[in-house]
């Protein structure tokens, strides 16, 4: 007869089952909207259906949330800060390495934002016209008074801009 403890290193049945559940239950806890600074996984909301041509409204907003494509096909999500220069969107990220998401954006440039609980299908392009970043590195001061945030020393930004996927195909 064997003293082994079938719970500690013998076999157990149902094993397999347990494994399951345990794997469907973290997924569903990864499967989470993201929060301040916790990031999430497939944004949830109403998808918008309309053709947006001015973007100001995002400028009553603090924060929004993006869902990129990462590699690995799980998407990932999280907030993030954007603003309205000329009625066209921007989305920014600061310090000398690049996040997650901007590094999902640059293997593929399709992410989607949540504003105010509505899904926008969206292009990022990475913005490289020096006065465009001058302008946007103002629009960000003015909006989320940066001093403040970050006291004396505010880091460099990046930012990205965004264009309305086609709903065709």
């Amino acid at each position: 007869m064997s003293n082994q403890n079938p719970r500690i290193g013998g076999s157990q049945r149902g094993s397999p089952l347990a494994l399951l559940l345990i794997v469907v239950l973290s997924v569903l806890e990864l499967a989470c909207q993201p929060k301040d600074e916790t990031p999430g996984t497939w944004l949830r909301g109403r998808d918008a259906s309309e053709d947006v041509s001015d973007w100001t409204f995002s400028e009553a907003v603090d924060e929004i949330f993006i869902e990129t494509r990462p590699w690995y096909g799980i998407p990932h999500s999280t907030t993030i800060w954007c603003v309205s220069l000329d009625a066209k969107l921007y989305v920014g990220s600061y310090g000398g390495e690049k996040k997650w998401w901007e590094q999902s954006v640059a293997h593929d440039k399709r992410a989607r934002l949540r504003i105010e609980g509505r899904l926008y299908d969206v292009e990022l392009t990475p913005v490289s016209d020096p006065e465009l970043v001058l302008a946007l590195d103002l629009a960000y001061t003015k909006k989320y008074d940066m001093a403040e945030v970050f006291g004396e020393d505010i880091p460099p930004w990046r930012y990205y801009a965004v264009t309305l996927r086609s709903r065709q195909g």
